[in-house]
């Protein structure tokens, strides 16, 4: 009798397998250069992978300033406006304070 064991890789004819881990270990690194294009995401969101325009950014970096904001980003959280009155254009809550959100930051990055 003779047993066929699963293929483990696509060469073999396997399927791919998709690894994620869990947001509170997903690292990040930080960016230096402002003047790179810069997406919106929401601070809780637990991927920081999808902007508010859509864009989907397989491996992302954080820009703790940037010059250059997506327009689409900033059209979809409703204008610059939206985003001075300190409440979350995308779940309506207040948003963290900046000591908070440097927190959050650092506990990414690091």
């Amino acid at each position: 009798m003779e047993t066929k064991s699963d293929p483990s890789t696509l060469a073999d004819g396997g399927a791919m397998e998709l690894v994620r881990v869990p947001a509170w270990e997903a690292k990040f690194k930080l960016n230096e250069n402002p003047d790179e294009l810069a997406h919106l995401i929401c601070c809780r969101d637990l991927e920081w992978r999808i902007a508010a325009c859509g864009y989907e950014d397989p491996d992302p970096t954080i820009l703790m300033e940037a010059n250059v904001i997506c327009t689409m980003c900033i059209e979809a959280v409703g204008g610059p406006e939206s985003l001075a009155e300190g409440r979350c254009p995308f779940d309506d809550q207040p948003c963290p304070d900046d000591e908070t959100l440097k927190q959050i930051i650092k506990d990414r990055t690091s």
